[in-house]
């Protein structure tokens, strides 16, 4: 036997569809303030790096494995890396190139 009760709200597609818009915005807003909100923060777990970087999280479980890539923390079972660690680990692989100079 169900005790719950259930309301049954009947609307048209008109009265509808501005209701939808406003939770599609509110959901776009909350994204733009957590994209906001990760870049501020100084340690960044293994998706936030993918996900600011583009360094996908099983490249860095390779390097950790290897010994290689940033440098990190673990905390418990949780890893962690500084986002100046991060930073600074793809300026040093930077390829220095020679421009074109003739014409």
């Amino acid at each position: 036997m169900l005790t719950e009760k259930h309301t049954v709200i009947v609307t048209t597609p008109e009265e509808l569809l501005p209701l939808l818009m406003e939770a599609i915005r509110a959901v776009e807003e909350e994204r733009k303030t957590d994209d906001v909100g990760s870049q501020g923060k100084r340690l960044l777990s293994p998706k936030d790096v993918e996900y600011e970087f583009g360094i996908h999280r099983k490249m860095l479980a390779e390097w950790r494995a290897e010994g290689i890539g940033p440098a990190y923390t673990t905390f418990g079972r949780r890893i962690l890396y500084e986002r100046a660690v991060v930073e600074n680990y793809i300026i040093s692989k930077r390829i220095k190139t020679s421009g074109y100079s003739g014409i």
